[in-house]
């Protein structure tokens, strides 16, 4: 008998990963060797363990594009697969770029994802099938990588954005938007796992560049 395939699974929702790997386990040839709910500890777990496969969410804190390249460079045997609730064609092809292999969408029959993770530990890729039709649009439409990044953001993420390029901190923009600290930490993730950047800084610096307007809400 052939050894299971170990898998490591990374989204920052708890019922997400339970549901996953709840499913996965009833398959014997599916050994779940790690969860973690950041890009961080599935770098750490990846370069511990070296699975054949990551399972990770795009938009987590840390991201997953900065965690696909991570895991990539710490275990390259390890081949990972993308989760997201988002078709938008920028991301993807960043995410193809940093070392992905395989992107599906959230709503992806259980079983498919099971064959889709089988197929990774092979070196096959997989494309949901509506992100590989937005791939073949945007190609036929001459659509640059990277441009438009900003245009995925919500409004409330690009007013996080523009505060972050003023240099204010997440209690500050907490309470200049009259929100949480935690729900600002978590638009500052989603921003940067969006723009394809590792820190506020570098988000900054790409606010700056695409032209938004630092403006002071008073």
């Amino acid at each position: 008998m052939n050894k299971p395939i170990r898998i490591v699974i990374a989204d920052d929702h708890d019922l997400v990963r339970q549901g996953i790997r709840g499913f996965l386990e009833t398959h014997a040839d599916l050994s779940i060797v790690g969860e973690a709910g950041d890009a961080a500890t599935a770098v750490s777990l990846c370069n511990l363990h070296a699975p054949d496969v990551a399972l990770v969410d795009l938009v987590m804190p840390g991201g997953g594009i900065e965690a696909t390249r991570a895991i990539r460079a710490a275990s390259p045997k390890t081949e990972v697969v993308l989760l997201t609730s988002f078709e938008d064609v920028q991301q993807i092809v960043s995410a193809v770029q940093a070392g992905a292999l395989s992107c599906l969408l959230k709503d992806v029959d259980a079983d498919a994802l099971a064959d889709a993770l089988r197929k990774a530990a092979q070196g096959e890729a997989v494309l949901h099938p509506r992100i590989a039709a937005r791939l073949m649009d945007a190609m036929r439409r001459g659509v640059e990588p990277g441009s438009g990044a900003l245009e995925s953001l919500s409004q409330r993420e690009r007013e996080t954005l523009a505060l972050v390029a003023e240099g204010l901190s997440n209690q500050m923009i907490a309470e200049r938007l009259g929100i949480g600290e935690k729900t600002v930490k978590t638009h500052v993730s989603n921003v940067l796992g969006k723009l394809n950047v590792s820190d506020r800084t570098q988000a900054a610096v790409y606010a700056w560049r695409s032209g938004m307007k630092q403006r002071s809400p008073h």
